[in-house]
């Protein structure tokens, strides 16, 4: 929607990070049958793990790295002196295939950068230019680099599959970018799950319920049902907040453990933005702006089928449409584009009165009228 109409585009914060494209739906790696071995899929391997490796021109020296999936680790430096204190690092995966590391607020550069190999527990980098790394991988946080996994407990099982009841796990890239897929563990063997496929407007699409069980024979979690053809079973493991479904034909898959209903995808959660979404259709909403002036305020009203018209001022109205998200947020956007983040703000509704607001911008107050207050 325009500034002048809902006043959101401003309120979005701008956030960039360092994306690659998803490794695709579970179900479709369960049908691969293969292990990472280089670049994309060597890097998947490191992810949760340590990497320890000596760079050409230091001797005695060796840098261990701990790999976080959203693309940082944190890294150390052990040598005939002493150890250096831990430090932030930043790793990607390129779009060439090259895997890089490199401090944190620094640029990399070619002797940062190079194709990875994991044969086991080896571990090789192959610069552009130069001798090659070498280096080992060694499970989990060895080097005790992750403040996270210091203070809990590493759970496998039966333990890590009932930590996820009442939880949620949410898919990201390898290296950073945003959440593509969430499932939503309920007792009783339920998983809620949703796709937020769109590149610049996060949008949880709920897909059809799943089942999960148990495997008695070895404890490992298995989803069927929905979009799953037959099952999937993976063994699971929780270290901090990353979650490991491992299955011995793909390797393993990574997730990251949110507490609750993180992403709203629980039944009550959808009731709730029904109500709220009920409230709206049919009707007007009135909001005032910020300098209380009458002709800079807004007026939307909202039909059924997600259209509606919008006016701001003494302008002529102007064909939106709408949606209410499983957080509670609503988006509005002129009829003709896709909608984007900005174009959203948190509802709240309290009889006739209404609220819009977003992170650090001043609420907006509203208020709703029954029918179309827009009719000639």
């Amino acid at each position: 929607m325009r500034v002048k109409i809902m006043q959101f585009r401003t309120w979005a914060i701008a956030a960039t990070a360092l994306g690659l494209a998803p490794v695709g739906n579970l179900a479709a790696h369960a049908q691969e049958g293969s292990r990472p071995e280089v670049a994309h899929k060597a890097a998947r391997a490191l992810v949760g793990n340590t990497l320890v490796y000596a760079k050409p021109g230091q001797p005695g020296a060796e840098i261990g790295v701990f790999l976080y999936l959203d693309g940082t680790g944190r890294a150390i430096t052990r040598g005939p002196d002493g150890a250096s204190e831990p430090r932030a690092i930043r790793w990607a995966n390129l779009s060439d295939g090259k895997f890089c590391i490199t401090d944190l607020g620094r640029q990399p550069w070619d002797g940062d950068c190079g194709i990875l190999s994991v044969d086991g527990a080896s571990a090789t980098l192959a610069p552009p230019s130069g001798p090659e790394w070498s280096g080992r991988v060694l499970e989990g946080d060895a080097w005790r680099l992750d403040p996270a996994t210091l203070s809990g407990e590493r759970l496998t099982g039966r333990a890590a599959i009932d930590a996820l009841v009442g939880n949620t796990l949410v898919f990201i890239p390898e290296g950073g970018g945003r959440e593509y897929r969430a499932h939503y563990f309920m007792p009783g063997g339920t998983a809620r799950r949703a796709h937020n496929d769109q590149p610049y407007f996060d949008h949880w699409v709920l897909q059809a319920d799943e089942k999960w069980s148990i495997r008695g024979r070895d404890d490992q979690l298995c989803l069927s049902g929905g979009q799953w053809k037959g099952s999937f079973c993976a063994a699971v493991a929780i270290a901090g907040d990353l979650v490991t479904l491992r299955d011995d034909r793909i390797g393993p898959l990574h997730a990251r453990f949110l507490k609750g209903d993180a992403r709203h995808l629980s039944p009550a959660a959808g009731a709730e933005t029904r109500k709220m979404a009920d409230a709206l259709i049919g009707n007007t909403m009135l909001l005032k702006a910020a300098d209380r002036q009458a002709e800079t305020d807004s007026v939307v009203y909202f039909l059924r089928d997600g259209s509606g018209l919008a006016k701001w001022g003494d302008g002529a109205p102007t064909s939106i449409k709408w949606l209410v998200q499983t957080d509670g947020k609503l988006c509005v956007a002129e009829q003709w584009r896709d909608f984007r983040d900005q174009d959203c703000a948190s509802l709240s509704i309290d009889g006739d009165a209404v609220t819009l607001a977003a992170p650090d911008r001043p609420a907006i107050p509203g208020q709703l009228l029954k029918g179309n207050a827009l009719k000639p």
